[in-house]
């Protein structure tokens, strides 16, 4: 307010300076707000990644049966036989976590192909193999071949 308000006129463009300063400050706020989440991106991810690691996803309870059993026997058995009790413990429960968030986000594609895979494989050329070989089939009636009964 640069001067003192003497009539209504005046009263009337100090309201329209207000409303405008208030639309430059909130504009200002929208574009430090979405710079501040721009900046803290880097942070959000990684505290995503450790909640991913701490907690396993709920929405499948076999998969997660599964990844128990899978990480328990071969981590600890196999991988980490020779490693100390707290390595033990602890990575199983962070790979069992995280791969169980993996295998929920990614899992119907991966489902997918692991079934492409079997599904071509049952037995390749089978039954191309039949119709070609023309010896193990019986012969296909004809006209000429009739059964004993008729003749």
């Amino acid at each position: 307010m640069s001067q003192t308000i003497k009539t209504y006129t005046d009263l009337c463009e100090e309201r329209e300076r207000v409303k405008l300063l208030l639309e430059v400050h909130r504009q200002r706020v929208k574009d430090d707000w979405q710079e501040l989440k721009h900046e803290f991106l880097p942070v959000k991810n990684a505290f995503g990644v450790v909640g991913k690691m701490t907690s396993s996803d709920k929405s499948n309870p076999l998969l997660n049966a599964g990844l128990k059993v899978a990480s328990d026997l071969f981590l600890k058995n196999f991988v980490l036989a020779k490693a100390g009790w707290v390595t033990k413990l602890a990575v199983p429960f962070v790979v069992k976590n995280y791969s169980s968030h993996l295998l929920a986000e990614k899992g119907g594609r991966f489902l997918g192909k692991v079934v492409n895979l079997f599904k071509g494989r049952r037995r390749p050329g089978y039954n191309s193999q039949i119709s070609k070989r023309k010896d193990i089939l019986p012969p296909e009636p004809g006209p000429d071949i009739r059964p004993p009964e008729f003749e």
